[in-house]
């Protein structure tokens, strides 16, 4: 597989699936390890080009920091630059933030960002989102202190709220293991503290409609967001699926080449 080096001396492991068609990137969540969307890759690379990578820190990439969302969005730009440009990029979780940023800066390079579920780009807060895990300092201080101390349990903590289908112990265990050996705790948990401290919603607003949300009901952690993505972020546009990326790959796939079309045939 290839590496991109980067001017600070990291090496980023990147591949490419796919022979042609668009370039689609997968901005993933930076505990997750790239066979979670496997199936959604599989599907888009019928028709695309589709780009996955191994953060800096994690799988086979350089453990050189610093792990954080502008790093993370930098080093995206700078693959994204390498695989030929003028990419949609599909994001989860954190990378929802990197992906944003990264299109806001080089929007030569990334025309769109489709972000997987109701993540905001900054803290929730207001109305309609007071039941949201995510809009408690409190509970976002413990999920850090244990992440900490016992990376296994808090990230185990993360899943079962996450929306996810209800986990069978095998399942949940298997998982776990691969985010493990994918992100290690001294990588893991610095990115989970800049995910909640960073602020990137004046990114978001500079995208427009450019920017997408495919959401979606049950993750606790964001409970009633949406709302507060549609007033922080009006001109963004919204598409109900029935669950996220990992789970109906198919379902969003076609949502995806949808997008696709439809700017092609604005261009």
């Amino acid at each position: 597989m290839p590496r991109l080096r980067l001017p600070d001396g990291a090496e980023l492991e990147w591949w490419i699936d796919g022979e042609e068609g668009p370039l689609v990137a997968i901005a993933l969540m930076a505990v997750h390890p790239p066979t979670v969307t496997g199936p959604l890759i599989e599907d888009l690379a019928r028709d695309h080009r589709v780009l996955s990578y191994h953060l800096r820190g994690t799988g086979m990439s350089s453990r050189i920091g610093p792990y954080d969302i502008e790093t993370d969005a930098a080093d995206l730009a700078a693959l994204v630059e390498e695989a030929g440009g003028d990419a949609l990029v599909v994001a989860l979780g954190d990378g929802a933030r990197r992906a944003v940023r990264a299109a806001a800066a080089r929007p030569d390079l990334i025309h769109t960002v489709v972000v997987s579920g109701e993540f905001p780009l900054g803290r929730i807060g207001g109305p309609g989102s007071q039941d949201a895990l995510a809009n408690s300092p409190a509970v976002l201080d413990a999920l850090l202190g244990l992440l900490e101390t016992d990376y296994r349990t808090g990230l185990r903590t993360m899943m079962d709220s996450s929306g996810e289908t209800e986990w069978h112990e095998g399942t949940l265990r298997h998982r776990l293991d691969a985010i493990e050996a994918h992100c290690r705790q001294e990588v893991g948990v610095p990115r989970m503290r800049s995910w909640i401290e960073d602020e990137s919603r004046s990114e978001g607003q500079a995208l427009g409609d450019r920017l997408w949300y495919l959401h979606y009901p049950g993750n606790a952690w964001f409970q009633g967001s949406l709302e507060i993505v549609r007033r922080s972020l009006p001109e963004a546009q919204a598409e109900a699926v029935p669950d996220g990326v990992i789970n109906c790959p198919e379902e969003n796939a076609s949502v995806i080449r949808r997008i696709l079309a439809t700017r092609r045939a604005a261009a």
